[in-house]
């Protein structure tokens, strides 16, 4: 019997290093090229059913997947109002891995999740886009008369948008520090710092002023926890009046910060004390928070003349016609979506559908409570803070991510798959 036992949890560990290496392999393909991680469902399939077969897995529902697909399953209906059929074809596309990322994490393997090995793979794939951006920019410095724009924003970016490779970077970064405190033999000390310097370095060239402003933020709370646990109370009350400071001096003391900074606040002021007249008055091309103020505006006005929405794919008309009665006639033209994820949704399905879409992250939000477990709590914050400046959903870059990053997190964590962290290790 103890042969037998002993021959069974060899054979579960062989397992648990394939399916360590396939989540490897997926969230590497996620940071180079997430269209081809589809490609990874078929090689999963076998491996599913070996894995059921040998009572590996078992096909478990879990509530944050499955309103994952609820909510596909609302994209799919308001389709049946939709004008423009290409489009809302191209967007239950796009969004499809709400359906196939939580059916693939609804196989819960019955052994402890190895984390070492998908950990890597985010951090590798992440310093490949660090590597490749650096190589698009210097090409066009040699072929352009941009100069150091090349090295900055899209430019330095171009495999994703620049908002969501901030987040990538920001998600591997704080990874590289966990991997060092549990002495993975792989981030030595040293090696965390420098890798931790590209990655700074990396955030800072993708220019995204929200992803900056998440960051900043994120490691403001870890350095609060950390002198709370090792200092006490009062140092941490210190630590929170001299942190908006510091905060006000990197804006000061960093001139494209300090531009961005300055313009967002000065186009807030305008448009808090004349909303009408700022959207009429500004022309195309404006900046990127001029933009923002507008399509807001625009956006807010669609939703709530449809609070039950106007179907999927047809956000783009409707929006177009609103801008165009605002005198944005130019704007308007570029096709540009709301930039808020929360305006987008409950334009496109409702507001059932809106509520539908938070639902997982809230109860995400919950579990990462619960269980301590701070990446999924970074990630998920992450998405609510970003989806207030960009449609973070409305690009494989970002529904992949997220979609993978929850699920994963969220069911394993819920099934103790995944190491829970004490608070006090939770930096």
């Amino acid at each position: 019997m103890r042969c037998i036992n002993k021959l069974s949890m060899e054979n579960s560990h062989s397992f648990g290093k394939w399916y360590n290496a396939f989540l490897a392999l997926l969230l590497l393909l996620l940071m180079l090229a997430p269209k081809l991680t589809t490609v990874l469902f078929i090689p999963f399939i076998p491996l599913a059913f070996f894995g059921i077969k040998q009572k590996y897995f078992q096909f478990k529902l879990h509530i944050v997947p499955v309103l994952f697909v609820i909510t596909y399953l609302m994209y799919a209906i308001y389709t049946a109002f939709t004008r423009h059929g290409d489009i809302a074809a191209d967007y239950l596309e796009y969004k499809l891995s709400f359906l196939f990322f939580p059916l693939l994490f609804s196989f819960v393997p019955r052994f402890k999740v190895a984390i070492q090995l998908p950990i890597l793979g985010l951090i590798v794939g992440c310093l490949y886009l660090v590597v490749a951006g650096f190589i698009g920019s210097y090409r066009c410095d040699c072929s352009t008369v941009y100069g150091i724009s090349c090295y900055l924003s899209s430019r330095f970016s171009w495999i994703h948008h620049p908002s969501y490779t901030t987040v990538y970077y920001t998600c591997a970064l704080f990874l590289v520090w966990y991997s060092n405190r549990m002495r993975f033999k792989w981030m030595p000390t040293w090696l965390a710092i420098f890798v931790s310097l590209i990655f700074v370095l990396a955030i800072g060239l993708c220019m995204s002023l929200a992803g900056m402003l998440f960051f900043v933020l994120a490691c403001a709370v870890c350095i609060l926890v950390l002198i709370y646990y090792k200092w006490g109370k009062w140092v941490a009350l210190g630590y929170l009046v001299v942190s908006p400071l510091l905060l006000i001096g990197l804006i000061k003391f960093t001139p494209q910060l300090q531009s961005e900074w300055k313009g967002a606040k000065k186009y807030a002021d305008e448009y808090v004390s004349d909303p009408e007249a700022f959207i009429r008055n500004k022309k195309f091309p404006m900046s990127g928070s001029e933009v923002r103020l507008v399509m807001w505006s625009a956006a807010y006005k669609v939703f709530s003349d449809y609070p039950m929405g106007v179907g999927t794919g047809n956000v783009d008309e409707v929006l177009t016609n609103y801008l165009n009665n605002l005198d944005q006639r130019e704007l308007a033209k570029q096709n540009y979506n709301p930039h808020n994820q929360y305006l987008q949704t409950g334009i496109e399905i409702g507001w059932l559908g809106l509520i539908i879409m938070l639902a997982p992250l809230f109860i995400s939000l919950y579990i990462a409570r619960k269980k301590l477990n701070w990446l999924l709590l970074l990630l998920v914050t992450n998405l609510m803070f970003n989806m207030l400046f960009e449609s973070m959903l409305q690009r494989q870059s970002g529904i992949m991510f997220y979609t993978v990053g929850i699920c994963l997190l969220a069911v394993f964590s819920s099934n103790s798959l995944l190491p829970q962290w004490k608070a006090k290790s939770s930096i």
